[in-house]
């Protein structure tokens, strides 16, 4: 029974393996972790840094699933994609769907614009961001207070607002 659980395992493992290797893997680190085979979990603590690609997530704890390329990250997080910039308390990023989801508060600044909100979802793909909850828009010297702001990061264009 044992030499078949570690059979087992072992193809478990290697199938993951080719799997993982022509995903988008990221690359962690932090000043504590771990990494729990059975769930195919990096478990971060302290200082910590996840990057795929061009995109770069910190925070001061997270958990990133091999499996999913999900990121659950908590606290002080950062979302950066070239001069993309999102800010936030609490962080979940579906790998699969190229999609992020702020909570806690999130913001965004760019030189004469500034999006404050109780949330905020970014695609990648798309580089459309939609702030939701209570959204506080400064730009230049005006400031509007909203439900729901639509925004292209690339072009710079408010798409929404209501």
């Amino acid at each position: 029974m044992r030499l078949l659980r570690i059979f087992l395992l072992t193809l478990l493992l290697a199938a993951f393996s080719s799997v993982v290797a022509f995903a988008e893997r990221p690359e962690v680190s932090a000043d504590h972790q771990s990494f729990d085979v059975a769930t195919m979990r990096y478990l971060l603590d302290g200082n910590v840094t996840v990057r795929f690609k061009d995109r770069i997530i910190t925070a001061d704890h997270a958990q990133v699933s091999l499996a999913t390329l999900e990121v659950w990250a908590q606290d002080h997080i950062r979302l950066v994609e070239g001069d993309i910039l999102f800010t936030g308390q609490t962080l979940y990023v579906e790998g699969g769907k190229s999609t992020a989801h702020i909570t806690g508060g999130a913001n965004f600044e760019r030189s004469a614009l500034a999006i404050r909100s109780d949330e905020a979802q970014f695609n990648w793909d798309t580089k459309i961001a939609d702030f939701t909850g209570k959204v506080q828009l400064k730009q230049e010297d005006t400031t509007r207070k909203l439900q729901h702001v639509r925004y292209n990061v690339v072009t710079g264009e408010i798409l929404l607002t209501e």
